[in-house]
Parts: C-alpha cells; sequence; structure tokens
C-alpha cells in the first residue's frame, strides 16, 4: 500500500499545471521533449517525458509559442506568436503532429490561412486571404478515403496531403 502511494504521490508531481521554458526546462530527442536533469529535486522525475503546459520565448523576451505536452509531444491547441507578441497561428497537435483545425494571422490580426491538418499533413480545402481579409487563393489537398486505403493497403498513401486542386480568385 505504501509504494502505491508513492507512486501515486510521483505521478502528481510529474504533471506540471504551471508553463514551464521549453528553451530552458526541456529538450527534445527524436521529437519527443523531456525534462532536463535540473527540473526537478526528484531524482526519479529527472530526464523524464513533459507532461503539462509549456510556452517558448523569442530572444527579446516575447512569447514564440506556448500549449500543452502530453506523454512528451505536443497536443491540443497551440499558438505561435511574432516578436511583437502577436497571434500568427493557432493550430492542432496530436502526438506531436498538426492535426486538426489551423488558422495564420496577418500583422494586422487579420485571418490570413484556414485549413486542417490529419495526421501532419494538409487535406481538404485550404484558404489564403490577403492583408485585407479577401479571399485571394483556394487549394484542395487530397486526403485518403476508405475506398483509397483498400487499394494501396498496408502501404502508406503516397498522394495524401498533395495538392488536388489550386484556383487563385480575383
Amino acid at each position: 500500500m505504501r509504494k502505491i502511494l508513492i507512486f501515486i504521490s510521483l505521478v502528481i508531481v510529474s504533471c506540471s499545471d504551471k508553463p514551464v521554458n521549453m528553451d530552458t526546462q526541456l529538450y527534445e530527442l527524436a521529437g519527443k521533449y523531456l525534462t532536463k536533469a535540473d527540473f526537478s529535486t526528484i531524482p526519479f522525475y529527472n530526464k523524464r517525458v513533459y507532461y503539462g503546459p509549456a510556452y517558448s520565448l523569442h530572444k527579446n523576451g516575447e512569447k514564440k509559442e506556448e500549449g500543452q505536452f502530453e506523454f512528451g509531444y505536443k497536443t491540443g491547441v497551440w499558438s505561435g506568436y511574432d516578436k511583437e507578441g502577436k497571434l500568427i497561428y493557432k493550430g492542432g497537435y496530436l502526438n506531436g503532429v498538426e492535426d486538426g483545425l489551423w488558422k495564420g494571422y496577418h500583422k494586422n490580426g487579420k485571418l490570413k490561412y484556414e485549413g486542417k491538418y490529419k495526421a501532419g499533413k494538409q487535406i481538404g480545402k485550404w484558404e489564403y486571404y490577403n492583408i485585407k481579409e479577401k479571399l485571394e487563393t483556394e487549394e484542395v489537398y487530397f486526403s485518403c478515403n476508405e475506398k483509397c486505403e483498400e487499394e494501396h493497403w498496408p502501404k502508406v498513401c503516397t498522394i495524401e496531403g498533395k495538392i488536388k486542386s489550386s484556383k487563385n480568385i480575383k
């Protein structure tokens, strides 16, 4: 029983609620973020995969990006900022790769692009806007459906994420 309580307390301590600076307290190894040796006073916890909120900073001290880690991978919605602190993108991650809706923004805060990722590849319709938020380009990216998967199974689809069509709007 005592060992179980110790284990549970270690798990609770290892999950951070306070965002950590990715540049100073974490390091990346093969796409997974781990804690540095001086992250915790508990030796068991040192150099473990990170689970919790994190951020990184530009050299001028402004926030560069922020989001959540699970099992050492970026997950959920992440936001990126320019050197002046203005939002430049917001998008989802799943197990360290882009997944879900992504939006990019011009310096004036207007929408620059919008589209979806699936397992790190662009899919479906992506729309690109000028600085006045007027639609300029529409691109459709190929995404593999059940019929496509049956045709090339067990191999990975080689055309998924490639541009199917592109249209400039005047």
